[in-house]
C-alpha cells in the first residue's frame, strides 16, 4: 500500500518538539532519523521504532511487529499513540538516545588494509569481491581500488545494474563491505536501509528507469 505523504506530514508535525527528527522516502515507505541516525521506519502508515528497554518503559502496552517481511522486530506505535505529541516526542527522543553505537565487525582486516593502501591495487584484492564481482566492475571501467573508491559503492552498483540488470543487491552489499572492510552480511543487516535510500536517490537523480 505504501505510506501516504499526509501521514508523514502529520507525524513530523507531532514530533516538532522531539528534536532533530527527519525522514527519507524509500520505495513508498519512509526511514525515520534522529540527528541523522536511523531510529525506525514508517511502513503502511504505521510507525516502527527500534526496540529499546527505555522505550518499552514509556509504553502502556509494548506491541511488536516487523515493518516488512524478513525485517527485525520493532516496537509498533499505533496511530492512537500519535495524538499525544508530547509523549510521542519523548518516546522518539528516548529511543534515539538509548540506541547503542555498535562498531562494525571487521573481516580480513589486513587484506583490506593492504588493498586500500595501494591506489593501483586490483578490486579483486578486496574482501567480499570475488572474480565474478570484479568482472562486473571491470565492465564499467572499474579495475582498481582507487577507481572504486572514487565512484563509491552506490554509484558503482547502479552503473553495473544498468549494463547487467540481473545484478543482485548482494553485489551492493559486497562493494560497500569491500570499501569499508566489513563483511557483506553485516552490511546487509546493518546498512541495508541507508544504502537502499541512497540507491533510490542516485537512480532518481540520474533518470534511471
Amino acid at each position: 500500500m505504501g505510506t501516504l505523504q499526509s501521514t508523514m506530514d502529520y507525524l513530523l508535525d507531532q514530533l516538532r518538539g522531539a528534536g532533530p527528527v527527519s525522514c527519507r522516502k524509500m520505495f513508498g515507505e519512509y526511514c525515520l532519523y534522529y540527528d541523522g541516525s536511523p531510529i525506525g521506519l514508517v511502513c503502511d502508515n504505521q510507525l516502527y521504532l527500534k526496540p529499546t528497554e527505555e522505550g518499552r518503559k514509556l509504553l502502556d502496552v509494548a506491541r511488536e511487529g516487523a515493518p516488512f517481511p524478513g525485517a527485525r522486530t520493532h516496537l509498533l506505535i499505533d496511530a492512537d499513540s500519535w495524538e499525544d505529541a508530547q509523549t510521542l516526542s519523548l518516546l522518539v527522543r528516548t529511543t534515539a538516545l538509548s540506541l547503542p553505537v555498535r562498531p562494525d565487525k571487521p573481516i580480513r582486516k589486513s587484506a583490506a588494509a593492504k588493498a586500500t593502501a595501494k591506489p593501483g591495487a586490483s578490486v579483486a584484492d578486496l574482501p567480499n569481491l570475488g572474480p565474478k564481482s570484479a568482472a562486473l566492475l571491470e565492465q564499467i571501467g572499474i579495475r582498481t581500488v582507487a577507481q572504486l573508491r572514487q565512484r563509491g559503492a552506490v554509484a558503482a552498483y547502479a552503473t553495473v545494474r544498468q549494463k547487467t540488470p540481473s545484478a543482485s543487491l548482494n553485489l551492493l552489499w559486497a562493494i560497500e563491505g569491500a570499501l569499508s572492510g566489513i563483511s557483506w552480511q553485516v552490511v546487509a543487516r546493518e546498512h541495508r536501509t541507508s544504502l537502499l535510500l541512497a540507491l533510490e536517490q542516485f537512480e532518481s537523480g540520474n533518470g534511471d528507469r
